[in-house]
Parts: C-alpha cells; structure tokens; sequence
C-alpha cells in the first residue's frame, strides 16, 4: 500500500467520523428547548452533496466512497429529524428539503440522458460543483453574525474540526490529482479561515473561544 492510498483511507475516516460532530449542536438545542441562531440549510444541503458522490461511487464501483457516504446520508436523516422536533417554524424546513430532493432526481435524471460515456466525468463534475453548495450554509451563518455582530451562538468545535479536515482533504486532492476534489476542497479551506477569524472580530460574550481565547469585553454600563 502506497502514501496515497493509506492517506485516501485516512481521509474516508475522518469523514465517516464527521457523523458524531453534530452531537454538538444537539446538545445545544436541547440546553436552549430550541434552535433558534441555527440554520437548517447546513443540515439539509448535505443531502444533496453526499447523494451525488455517492452516485458517482456506484458509477465508478469505489465502495469506499459509497459505504462512506451512506452512512453519512443515515445519520444526517437522524440529525435533521431531531432538528425539526426543536424548531418551531417547520414549514420553512420541510419546504428546504422538498427542494433538495427535487434537484437530487433532477441531477440523477440529467446524467442518465448523457451518452454513457460521458456520465461518469459528468457526474464527478457535478459532484465537486455541488459539495460547494455546502458553504451557502456557512454563507448564511456568516450573515448571520454580522448581523447580530456576536459569534455567540456558533459552536466553536465544528469550526476548527471543519478547517483541520478540509485542510487535509485538499492536501489529498492535490497530491493525488483529482480535480473534481479540489474543486470542491479550496472554497471550503478559504471559507473556514472566514469563520474563524470571525471570532476574532465579534467574539462572543458569555464565553471564551479556546485557542484564540477571545471573548468580548462588556462594559459595566452596558
């Protein structure tokens, strides 16, 4: 087994073990009886991403994409119904999944009208333009702070998990010279490095973000 092939394994690890990290943000709803601050829209694109990779793991028979990714796609149906069961406004919610759902038939239905030897690269196209998708719920959170100018309800876990994994996916990507990766690794490395330093220009105020340990100063007055 070569550098590539080990480091590849390594990288189907971390994201079978991505499934946990949402328990953060349970906790959290189940603390605060709500989910209010949180967007469903970074629990809900995944689908969409994940369904698409998976299809092209069955196209070019890599059950390691595909077992990876099944689960993911489980385990997501899992965090997603416990989301609605502490949201309040569900119409908003179901009307994003529906959404989803509808492109993911209309991606596969596209791709099956291609001449066959053309689905495969078409696929692995789409299938790294769509994982990108997933920042417009990092977009919308981003929005969200500065808005509200606090970075107090954003877990400061997923963050660093987030960049430490994109990182070293990108590093594979580059290495291995898969294209369809890197497109979908690069925007996601940029995008946490916003997040992060988002801490630093509006912290948050009843905690300290370890590492950064920045935590915004109250005054008294105030």
């Amino acid at each position: 087994m070569d550098f590539l092939y080990l480091f590849g394994l390594w990288i189907s690890v971390l994201q079978i073990s991505f499934v946990f990290i949402p328990l953060t943000f349970v906790l959290e709803w189940r603390k605060r009886g709500s989910t209010e601050g949180f967007s469903a829209v970074m629990l809900i694109l995944p689908f969409l991403i994940m369904s698409c990779w998976m299809r092209f793991g069955l196209m070019t028979e890599d059950t390691m994409m595909v077992v990876t990714n099944g689960i993911m796609l489980a385990t997501s149906c899992v965090y997603l119904s416990i989301f609605i069961s502490y949201t309040k406004d569900r119409t908003i919610v179901y009307s994003q999944i529906a959404a989803v759902l509808v492109s993911v038939v209309a991606v596969f239905a596209y791709v099956s009208s291609l001449n066959p030897e053309d689905q495969i690269d078409r696929m692995g196209a789409i299938s790294g333009i769509v994982q990108n998708l997933r920042l417009i719920g990092a977009l919308y959170q981003i929005k969200m702070v500065i808005d509200t100018k606090t970075t107090e309800y954003v877990p400061y876990t997923m963050q660093f998990i987030m960049i430490f994994f994109v990182s070293q996916m990108t590093l594979y990507a580059i290495l291995s010279g898969n294209f369809y990766m890197a497109v979908g690794s690069i925007p996601g490395v940029i995008l946490c490095v916003v997040n992060i330093s988002l801490y630093i220009i509006y912290p948050p105020i009843t905690w300290r973000v370890p590492i950064l340990g920045v935590q915004k100063k109250v005054e008294k007055s105030e």
